[in-house]
């Protein structure tokens, strides 16, 4: 059982963000987390991509996408390095005008 405390720990992150179920001991969930695991990466790594997807994906078409086998499957490195944008535009700031000297 190599890796089990930080698949459990993974998936009880998941669970958390997302307020869902997912069962650490299923062996789909495992192999993705595995194989991330011997790719070199860490814990943190899948929390950052939980909180990236999440985030990026909540409320929208793609909700349904945030689950173990997408998150940590072979995008797991493109997901993990994309960079976030603000989903809402910043309000741009007035410029006021000098109707004096226009």
């Amino acid at each position: 059982n190599n890796y089990i405390d930080i698949i459990k720990d993974i998936i009880d992150y998941l669970n958390l963000v997302l307020n869902t179920k997912y069962n650490y001991k299923t062996v789909n969930t495992q192999k993705h987390i595995r194989a991330r695991l011997k790719d070199g990466y860490v814990i943190e790594d899948f929390k950052e991509v939980i909180d990236k997807k999440s985030k990026e994906w909540l409320g929208t078409n793609m909700e349904r996408y945030l689950r173990p086998d997408t998150l940590f499957g072979t995008k797991f490195e493109s997901y993990l390095n994309q960079n976030i944008v603000d989903a809402q535009p910043k309000q741009q700031k007035k410029r006021k005008i000098d109707w004096e000297n226009v």
